[in-house]
């Protein structure tokens, strides 16, 4: 055999490898969006297998189920049953009972100022609504009466809740849902992809970082910060989100529980952190505190960081948290 010849074998079997080595390590990806969790919910996945669409549709079948579990505003589901019975005794599941407990452990770190019991009063407003409708501080003060999660009392298959007391679980459960979601479809061999529901969304798998961009709160088409994050979720809670503006004040959805009243001159609160329930509940319930304070609790949290938005002066200035100066920040103030 002449050299010409080995070097012919050598190239051949060279490319039989790089051929084997791609079959092997094929990868299939493919991107679908639906309405649902009252946004555009966008489910990108990667598998060695071809059907990844059909593996997604039955992501978005276990999505909804879980929505209308939690659905405060679906006449079948168990919250909407436990907020308009007359009962105070209910049998609860364990989803429900996660809730709770996370929802226990955020009334305490925030002294109270973020309370699941607050929907009595966050139905006051009318968010949703096309009109105005700013409450009377009379009605606010009536229905602060009911708002007090120490009232409840809880086991893993049991709730105990005094009448008339509402809960909602609108801070958490699009967390929770995309964290299950995301167990789910890792269960069912999507290894790499991302879940993205716009004011949260959660990567894993990808071999390299993924740039995400944060809203900002005063130009509906632009951001205000990119970063750079690898197997994390993030969540964004803003002023800008779900509101009103009467005589120059902007009225939003964010309420803080002892007042009964939209938290004043915070923006913007994004949280990174390896759970989407935790990333969204943090969110939401630091939204309630002092910048200083929320970036101090943020900073006491294992795997955990936050960028918050806020007024000073009339001007928008941020406040971040030790860990971001690694996540490649750049910011637009």
């Amino acid at each position: 055999m002449n050299k010409r010849e080995i070097t012919s074998i050598v190239i051949l079997i060279a490319v039989i490898g790089f051929g084997i080595f791609r079959f092997i390590t094929r990868e299939y990806t493919e991107t679908k969006s639906r309405y649902m969790l009252d946004t555009i919910l966008e489910i990108s996945a990667s598998s060695k297998q071809k059907n990844v669409g059909k593996k997604i549709e039955s992501v978005y079948d276990y999505i909804a189920t879980l929505e209308k579990k939690l659905n405060e505003y679906d006449e079948n589901s168990l919250i909407f049953k436990i907020n308009n019975s007359p009962e105070t005794e209910f049998t609860i599941d364990e989803d429900f009972y996660r809730l709770l407990v996370i929802s226990d452990s955020l009334f305490t770190l925030t002294n109270g100022g973020f309370d699941i019991t607050i929907k009595p009063v966050f139905d006051l407003w009318h968010f949703d609504a096309d009109t105005l409708a700013i409450p009377e501080d009379s009605q606010i003060k009536e229905k602060l009466s009911l708002v007090d999660f120490s009232k409840l009392r809880y086991s893993k298959d049991k709730l105990y809740k005094p009448q008339g007391m509402q809960i909602t679980f609108g801070a958490l459960a699009k967390g929770y849902i995309l964290d299950q979601a995301k167990s789910f479809m890792l269960g069912i061999g999507l290894e790499k992809g991302f879940i993205n529901c716009r004011s949260s969304i959660s990567f894993w798998g990808a071999s390299v970082p993924q740039l995400v961009y944060v809203q900002h709160p005063r130009k509906h088409d632009d951001y205000i910060a990119s970063f750079r994050v690898k197997e994390l979720s993030i969540s964004t809670s803003g002023d800008y989100q779900q509101f009103y503006e009467y005589e120059g004040k902007r009225y939003h959805h964010i309420l803080n529980a002892k007042t009964g009243y939209p938290v004043e001159d915070i923006h913007s609160l994004t949280v990174i952190h390896p759970s989407a329930l935790w990333a969204d509940a943090l969110s939401t319930s630091l939204f309630v505190l002092p910048p200083e304070l929320a970036a101090n609790i943020v900073n006491k949290i294992r795997d955990c960081d936050a960028i918050i938005y806020y007024s000073i002066n009339g001007s928008i200035v941020s406040l971040k948290t030790k860990g971001m100066a690694a996540l490649d920040l750049d910011e637009k103030l």
